[in-house]
């Protein structure tokens, strides 16, 4: 791990690092992420140990990262986002220090990384944490009450299309193949049918 204690290769890994572990907070799913990112950290903490840092910057970059999440989270309020990516990435910038430099790193690289970063939250941090605020757009209980055409003669088992998709239906009493029927009660993927009259008789 020779490359470990050289600034520029410890600030491309602090870059990779936070963007694994972002999205593995916001994504998470077999774990893959999520020990990766605890990979990256570990090497970042390494490089950390063998390198002249801010401890102010290292803070910095700790407040960065939680508001990013929290941007995050609440991901219409743009301006909180952008103001949570500059604080990530100066901390990233100046967690690094050396000697009569402002910059640790090559000047060149740190824009590069720095513009990667802030464009990988922006977009792609954006766009999963929007993914997985979404509530589901359908409520299947909006079925009840509906009516369909039954595929298949209905009785105690049958088949319905309604909603634009084809159901398993029952009802008390035989429903003949594509005649009309209102649901009444779902059961999970079972509806409870009934035949549906368009014109009712009125009772005298």
């Amino acid at each position: 791990m020779i490359f470990l204690p050289d600034p520029n290769f410890a600030f491309v890994l602090l870059a990779i690092a936070f963007m694994v572990t972002i999205f593995a907070l916001l994504a998470p799913g077999t774990g893959v992420l999520e020990v990766l990112a605890l990979i990256l950290l570990t090497l970042v903490g390494f490089s950390m140990a063998n390198l002249a840092v801010n401890t102010w910057a290292i803070l910095l970059l700790l407040g960065g990262i939680v508001a990013v999440l929290l941007a995050l989270k609440r991901s219409e309020n743009r301006y909180l986002l952008a103001f949570s990516i500059v604080l990530l990435v100066a901390g990233m910038l100046l967690v690094f220090k050396t000697p009569g430099q402002i910059l640790a790193m090559d000047p060149f690289l740190a824009v590069i990384v720095s513009i990667s970063t802030a464009a990988f939250i922006w977009i792609v941090g954006r766009n999963t944490a929007q993914a997985f605020q979404q509530k589901p757009q359908r409520n299947l209980d909006q079925i009840v009450g509906q009516v369909g055409r039954a595929v298949t003669d209905i009785s105690k088992e049958g088949s319905v299309y309604v909603g634009g998709e084809n159901w398993s239906a029952e009802s008390e009493i035989l429903i003949k193949k594509g005649s009309a029927v209102i649901i009444r009660k779902r059961e999970g993927l079972l509806l409870k049918v009934e035949p549906f009259s368009e014109n009712p008789k009125k009772k005298s």
